[in-house]
C-alpha cells in the first residue's frame, strides 16, 4: 500500500472512531429520583453522606469548605458535576451546607429554564399536632417561608439560576 494510501485510511479510521464516541454519548445523569423529596415540603437527603454511586459518576470535581470535625463550623461540599439533570433541566453543581442549627441545599442549574418548576414545589405538611403553630409567611413564585419554631425555606434564584432549599431553628 502506497504511504498516501496508508495514510488516507489511517485518517479515515481516526475520524470514524471519533464520529462513533460522539454518537453514543452517555446519557446524562438523572438526579431527579434522588432530589425528588425536595418537591415535597424541600424534603431532601444529604448528599454528602452515603450518596449512591450512580450519581458518583457526575461528578467531575468536588470541594469542602470549613471543618467538619468543628461542630459549630459551617462545612459547604459542592459537587461540581458533568452530564447531569434533575427534574428535566441541565444541573451544573449542587452544594450542602450544613451549620450548626442550619442547612440548605441548593441546586445550580445552566439556565433560567428551571424557573418553570416553582409550581412542582409543595408546601411543607405538617401532622395535626403541629399544624396549628405552622405560619406560611411567604408563598410566591420566588418561593416560600414557613415557620414552625423553626423555619423552611424554598428560594427560585433567577440570578444565581439555583433552587435553594434551607432551614433551622
Amino acid at each position: 500500500m502506497k504511504p498516501s494510501i496508508k495514510l488516507s485510511m489511517m485518517m479515515l479510521s481516526a475520524a470514524l472512531i471519533t464520529g462513533l464516541s460522539t454518537t453514543t454519548a452517555t446519557a446524562a445523569t438523572d438526579w431527579t429520583p434522588y432530589l425528588k423529596p425536595m418537591l415535597a415540603g424541600c424534603d431532601f437527603i444529604n448528599p454528602t453522606k452515603d450518596l449512591p454511586s450512580r450519581y458518583k459518576a457526575s461528578i467531575s470535581s468536588k470541594k469542602v469548605k470549613g471543618n467538619p470535625k468543628i461542630e459549630s463550623e459551617e462545612v459547604i461540599t459542592t459537587y461540581y458535576l458533568k452530564n447531569a439533570r434533575a427534574f428535566g433541566q441541565p444541573l451544573s453543581k449542587v452544594e450542602y451546607l450544613q451549620g450548626y442549627e442550619w442547612y440548605h441545599l441548593r441546586l445550580y442549574f445552566k439556565d433560567t429554564k428551571f424557573l418553570a418548576l416553582r409550581p412542582k414545589f409543595k408546601l411543607p405538611v405538617f401532622d395535626k399536632d403541629v399544624a396549628p403553630y405552622v405560619t406560611v409567611v411567604k408563598n410566591d413564585k420566588s418561593g416560600y417561608t414557613v415557620e414552625e419554631g423553626g423555619y423552611t425555606d424554598l428560594v427560585f434564584d433567577g440570578k444565581q439560576k439555583s433552587i435553594t432549599c434551607s432551614g433551622g431553628v
